[in-house]
């Protein structure tokens, strides 16, 4: 394994500031300050110039970035190798979704993959989209998976699957007996919105205001920033709405709600799994991105 001051000393050069390596590694500012004092005693030299709360390498830091570097490379090189040898996948593996991803796609996808690897560390966060891309740019994430758009340069982007919303009624409300339903027939009925700025409300909008039925005469009752708070509200029949066809899939197997197939528009949209371009991936990201393309994750989305 890479000896922690090396580490220690990469990621404070990453992250250009003591505090916030100390957050990527989770220790405290001490601990950081303390690793990179014992590479300092070791070497007999300054490596970091401290001027106005900014950071510098001198020479001597210099110098040893150049090796840490190598020594990190070899040593994610010897990981991976050694795991293909043995064909047992171990790391740590740091996933972020945005909110629709993370609740009602990945958990499936994730379990199933962790029964296949159990020494694979899995942490999945969610965040919102904007997040999830700066995570990414900073190296936080290994991979992310988003529904909105993503423009640094250095991401990475492909396809994951096609989502679209569905509407969601209680049971027993008068559109439930019908196959499918116009976009004029459920308009006036009282609606629950997500919150501003939420992919599924923007895609709503755009598709209704493009369609012509402008999103501002829907009679909204409440907004809410939970898409599972929102399948609570209209259980209770408390309005309808529209949700990612994946979540209103379990709800409805289990008889809590009713989906209607809208006839004469699609709320589409496609979710992307997105990644750092340069930034080195372990055996453990490989295995989840080839697992990802697989046919088994098309069958289990399928389900």
């Amino acid at each position: 394994m890479l000896d922690n001051g090396i580490k220690v000393f990469l990621t404070v050069v990453e992250k250009k500031s003591f505090s916030k390596a100390a957050k990527a590694l989770f220790l405290t500012q001490p601990a950081v300050s303390f690793q990179i004092q014992m590479l300092e005693e070791y070497y007999g030299t300054r490596l970091f110039d401290r001027v106005n709360r900014t950071i510098n390498l001198t020479a001597a830091g210099e110098l040893l970035l150049k090796y840490a570097n190598e020594m990190s490379i070899l040593q994610a090189q010897l990981e991976r190798e050694m795991q293909e040898l043995t064909g047992k996948i171990r790391g740590k593996l740091i996933i972020g979704a945005s909110t629709t991803i993370g609740e009602w796609v990945l958990p499936i996808i994730v379990g199933s993959f962790k029964k296949k690897h159990s020494d694979v560390e899995l942490s999945l966060e969610i965040h919102n989209t904007e997040d999830i891309e700066h995570r990414l740019l900073e190296g936080e994430l290994d991979i992310g998976f988003v529904e909105g758009p993503v423009h640094g340069k250095e991401i990475v982007k492909e396809k994951f699957i096609d989502d679209e919303l569905v509407l969601v009624i209680p049971p027993g409300h008068p559109l439930s007996k019908k196959e499918e339903v116009s976009v004029s027939d459920f308009v006036n009925y009282p609606f629950i919105l997500r919150e501003k700025g939420s992919g599924t409300r923007v895609v709503m909008e755009k598709a209704l205001d493009l369609a012509g039925y402008p999103h501002e005469k829907l009679d909204v009752i409440m907004e809410i920033g939970s898409t599972s708070a929102i399948l609570e509200a209209v259980q209770k029949g408390l309005g309808i709405s529209l949700v990612s066809k994946f979540a209103g899939k379990a709800r409805k197997k289990a008889g809590f709600i009713d989906t209607v197939n809208i006839k004469d528009l699609k709320f589409h949209r496609e979710f992307t799994l997105i990644y750092h371009r340069k930034k080195f991936r372990t055996q453990a990201v490989e295995e989840f991105l080839k697992y990802l393309r697989s046919e088994e994750v098309r069958q289990l989305l399928a389900e």
